[in-house]
């Protein structure tokens, strides 16, 4: 499992108070003069739609306490880890297990060549569909006890494909509910999604598997689909 991550903004807090949401390596105004406590919070892209960027709950801000000067510009580079406390699901799709199985007309399987996966080296997963094969999916191996209620629950993940692919949850073994649909990307793409509405919503159930499935569209090609990193964090 490599340190995958797509924090896109900064959410910046001086004293306590909130002073704006700046893009990665912009300049941000501190306004005061003396002694100040500054904290950052790293913001992501919420379900990779530009129009819902937020601070991401599951990291601590980084926090830096200075002597500003008016007219100086001081440079930070920081770093985010997550919280303590919460349950992170880690995956590294290795030969000796995973937790993910997989289902459909044709079954997913781990690659390692260096042309197709992740960073050029580990394994990925690889799946395809076709127009006399349609189906193929990915799922959790178990069925996860997740939060309810409208807490946060989050599936990280890297992506390439050619094809749409569609991410969600499937409620006690019975109900299956899509949370996004993805398009295609030429390039590896890191996406947190949400699976928080798909978990809290009525009814709900004992536990819960994740999937990313694929199904055949009649006017796309045969599918070439690529995963990594999947990582689900939780409290």
């Amino acid at each position: 499992m490599a340190d995958s991550h797509k924090i896109t903004d900064i959410w910046l807090y001086v004293d306590d108070k909130f002073q704006g949401v700046y893009p990665i390596g912009s300049v941000m105004p501190v306004m005061n003069n003396g002694n100040a406590t500054v904290r950052l919070y790293g913001g992501i892209v919420n379900n990779g739609i530009a129009g819902t960027r937020l601070p991401y709950t599951f990291y601590n801000p980084y926090i830096y306490n200075g002597t500003f000067e008016a007219g100086k510009t001081y440079t930070l580079v920081p770093t985010f880890e997550y919280r303590s406390g919460i349950q992170i699901q880690d995956d590294s799709f290795l030969p000796s297990g995973s937790f993910y199985q997989g289902s459909g007309d044709i079954i997913p399987v781990m690659i390692s060549d260096p042309a197709k996966v992740w960073s050029g080296s580990g394994n990925s997963i690889y799946m395809t569909v076709t127009d006399a094969k349609p189906q193929a999916m990915l799922e959790t191996s178990a069925p996860l006890a997740l939060p309810l209620g409208g807490s946060d629950v989050y599936l990280e993940m890297d992506y390439k494909c050619n094809h749409e692919i569609t991410v969600g949850v499937i409620g006690g073994g019975v109900e299956q509910r899509p949370a996004l649909t993805l398009r295609p990307t030429s390039t590896w793409n890191k996406i947190y999604i949400s699976l928080t509405s798909v978990v809290s919503t009525q009814p709900t159930y004992t536990s819960y598997q994740v999937f990313v499935q694929a199904i055949k569209q009649p006017s796309a090609p045969d599918a070439e689909i690529y995963l990594d990193n999947l990582r689900l964090v939780r409290p």
